[in-house]
């Protein structure tokens, strides 16, 4: 049990595991499909993993990424070079934008570390397929696009989130 005393804060710390979160919109001139999304999300997350790895890490927890576009949304996540990425999700056609929101956990490496590795790995890898970086935020860590969202809807979102688990027969869609 942690009494207060230690320096760094943060569960994470006495374990050496350490976390970033960062979320931007990626823009590219040409339309990217499904397959040539999920390609690029799968080496981003490899491209994260391989340069935590190259700065020391013992071992990857798991690097995920959610992106959102106005076609539908991908993931994509990885736990080590060694094991591969993999992405699930569906696209309903072409899209120039989107949005990426991706967390890293990672032991054997300072946070400074792993936030270096997460912005070289997506940078790298949007540069290669050709997408500009428009707007980045930093995050803690988080599963949706809150930064894509007025304060107000997101407090709506988390609301009825909330509801349903209240009331799991409630759909907060209808």
């Amino acid at each position: 049990m942690n009494d207060g005393t230690d320096k760094e804060p943060g569960c994470y710390t006495e374990h050496g595991v350490s976390g970033y979160g960062v979320a931007a919109k990626l823009s590219r001139k040409e339309p990217m499909n499904e397959a040539f999304v999920k390609t690029m999300a799968e080496k981003m997350m490899l491209a994260i993993a391989e340069k935590c790895t190259e700065l020391g890490a013992r071992c990857i927890g798991h690097i995920k990424s959610h992106l959102r576009t106005e076609a539908g949304t991908i993931k994509a996540d990885t736990i080590g070079v060694s094991h591969g990425s993999y992405s699930t999700g569906q696209l309903s056609g072409p899209v120039k934008d989107l949005y990426i929101a991706i967390n890293s956990i990672i032991q054997g490496i300072p946070e400074e570390a792993v936030k270096a590795a997460t912005l070289e790995g997506m940078h790298e890898v949007a540069d290669q397929r050709g997408l500009s970086v428009v707007k980045e935020k930093e995050h803690t860590y988080f599963d949706e696009f809150d930064f894509v969202a007025s304060k107000q809807d997101y407090i709506k979102q988390l609301q009825e989130q909330f509801a349903a688990q209240e009331d799991p027969k409630s759909d907060p869609e209808e």
